[in-house]
């Protein structure tokens, strides 16, 4: 990597541009799962429900039907559905059948696409609690915010280690900033470049580089309370997702706990109570 010291996100993208995509062994297995009892009864958005959970067969196969489809027409592909309906069943299911498969033993790869997983899981719930609001766009940015980085784990896997050496050295306090330190820019960036290069849809690269709109703060917020569930339950920051959750989408702060997956009752119950004691310590402050 000595030539590549220099580098920033606009070479990395374009080193990664071209490389063949590897997905999850257990997507294909989902598939598997998915159609034992026929094909005949599955719906589209059971099919375009596995890409939830497999962020890097989400972009192959965005950049696939992307490539496949007219400008004018690809630019609206904005969500899971919309990508198995650009590609047609047959098709999303060649895909996911001839796509290389990645190393179960590359942890960090696998522990940042389960992060964006539960980001997206959490997007598409709380993306249906407002009318304005596309669940499966929110899922969809969610789950693609985190691609450079997901991809550097595949391709480069010591770059996102240098970064994640420095954050826990204590030289850095925050993920952007450990990797500014430690490889010259953040692997949000890289995100972004990557989705420009591919063409990929603009409301994509919106949500994900974010402003103040109702949606790109709520894809925000998704990819945030994905992390902090990754560390467990217990995550401090959770109950603060939940009540910035409930105030965006104006929603009582159970309806919002539904949102969060994996967790079991007892663990819902306890991150619902500490939202709610941090929610009434918000009112206390304000009207005091």
């Amino acid at each position: 990597m000595a030539g590549q010291d220099w580098w920033e996100a606009p070479q990395w993208a374009a080193y990664l541009e071209y490389k063949e995509l590897p997905i999850k062994a257990s997507s294909k297995a989902a598939l598997a799962r998915l159609e034992e009892g026929g094909e005949e009864n599955l719906s589209g958005h059971e099919y375009a429900a596995l890409l939830l959970d497999d962020p890097l067969l989400a972009l192959r196969l965005l950049r696939e039907a992307n490539r496949r489809l007219p400008r004018r027409l690809a630019r609206d592909i904005t969500t899971p559905l919309g990508i198995l309906l650009a590609l047609g069943t047959e098709q999303f299911k060649a895909q996911i059948t001839r796509a290389p498969e990645a190393t179960e033993a590359n942890q960090g790869f696998i522990t940042s696409e389960r992060r964006a997983s539960l980001g997206a899981r959490i997007a598409f719930s709380w993306g249906s609690l407002h009318h304005d609001l596309d669940q499966g766009e929110l899922a969809l940015a969610a789950l693609l915010a985190d691609a450079g980085e997901i991809e550097l784990w595949a391709f480069v896997p010591e770059l996102p280690q240098r970064a994640l050496d420095e954050l826990h050295s204590g030289r850095a306090s925050r993920s952007d900033q450990a990797q500014r330190q430690a490889c010259g820019f953040t692997f949000r960036d890289l995100s972004l470049e990557l989705i420009e290069r591919g063409g990929l849809p603009p409301l994509i690269k919106q949500l994900i580089r974010g402003d103040e709109g109702l949606r790109a703060q709520l894809a925000r917020l998704s990819v945030d309370a994905g992390r902090h569930l990754s560390y467990g339950p217990g995550d401090p920051a959770l109950p603060h997702d939940l009540v910035a959750a409930a105030r965006l989408t104006h929603s009582p702060l159970a309806t919002v706990a539904q949102g969060i997956p994996h967790l079991s009752d007892e663990e819902r119950q306890t991150l619902l109570l500490a939202a709610i004691s941090l929610s009434e310590s918000v009112q206390e402050y304000l009207t005091n």
